[in-house]
């Protein structure tokens, strides 16, 4: 029996480290999808602004027709960074999908899977339904956030001739990275020992 308990023990012990490293891998892998977009952010501005002073980024112009004028009418100036166009507008929409996925991240990790049991008892000041209803919102918000990247990809970056895609694939990578982190997150916090972290003499909760 005290060699049963010892093996349960070191176990619970090996399992939990587990999630804990886990739980920090996932944490780790958010802050590199954070990392990821803004980079992206940063260097096409960088190189949007860099174009008339020198184009380290070896942009050149864009490749768009510009309007003819008519004729013995004075040409218009060339217009700015080449003709590339900034974040503005519509193109600022790819800031919106990383913000539906970190609302997605917060809403699916304040519920644990032991919250979503139907039993009412376990469940301290909230409804199981009301929390799923909320943790499936939250599923929703990293599915359209998902969806909106792509979208914004192909309809903006991948379309317009006068912007950049850079920015598109880094939103859309960044985006798959935080839903994977998200689910990696929950799944730390929702398996193991059911009281939380470090109660090694509690049950497995597999």
């Amino acid at each position: 029996a005290s060699q049963t308990s010892l093996w349960t023990s070191a176990a619970a012990m090996e399992f939990e480290l587990g999630r804990r490293q886990f739980a920090m891998a996932s944490g780790i892998l958010f802050g590199f999808a954070w990392l990821v977009f803004l980079d992206t952010v940063a260097h096409n501005n960088y190189c949007l602004g860099g174009v008339e002073q020198g184009d380290p980024c070896h942009w050149g112009h864009a490749n768009h027709t510009q309007p003819i004028p008519p004729p013995g009418s004075t040409p218009a100036p060339p217009p700015p960074y080449g003709g590339w166009q900034a974040l503005d507008g519509r193109r600022a929409l790819v800031f919106v999908p990383g913000i539906l996925a970190l609302v997605s991240i917060f809403m699916m990790n304040t519920v644990d899977l032991k919250d979503l049991e139907l039993d009412s008892d376990w469940v301290t000041g909230g409804s199981p339904m009301l929390l799923k209803g909320w943790m499936f919102l939250g599923a929703c918000a990293g599915f359209s956030a998902l969806a909106m990247s792509i979208w914004v990809h192909v309809t903006i970056f991948a379309a317009e001739p006068d912007v950049k895609d850079g920015v598109g694939v880094g939103g859309m990578l960044s985006v798959l990275l935080m839903t994977i982190s998200s689910l990696g997150l929950w799944l730390a916090r929702s398996y193991g020992l059911p009281s939380g972290w470090g109660d090694l003499n509690a049950p497995l909760n597999l």
